[in-house]
């Protein structure tokens, strides 16, 4: 194999890997991830990008808790969620682009 066809082989494998990224990246994005609130509350989605798309709350278990502590839970749920989904799309792109994590 010449020179030109290496390269060529190259560029190609490179583009390839390129696409599967940006395919990981864009499917990191899109799916959503469900997280359940703390003390029976209910659940919060975001997107696979980590903007809310719902909160989903109890009403029974919403009697129990106090406007602080339901905030409180509520947006923890938010928080640890918008992690989740940026810690998974995060491993998406490194499977995808054949590394392996540190």
């Amino acid at each position: 194999m010449n020179t030109y066809d290496r390269l060529y082989n190259l560029a190609k494998e490179i583009d390839a890997r390129v696409a599967a990224i940006e395919r990981a990246a864009e499917n990191g994005r899109k799916l959503p991830l469900v997280r359940n609130i703390g003390a029976g509350l209910g659940t919060v989605t975001v997107a696979g990008s980590g903007s809310l798309v719902s909160i989903e709350l109890d009403r029974d278990a919403m009697r129990t808790q106090t406007g602080a502590s339901l905030a409180g839970h509520v947006l923890q749920a938010i928080r640890d969620a918008e992690s989740a989904a940026s810690t998974r799309r995060d491993a998406m792109i490194t499977e995808a682009s054949g590394r392996r994590e540190s």
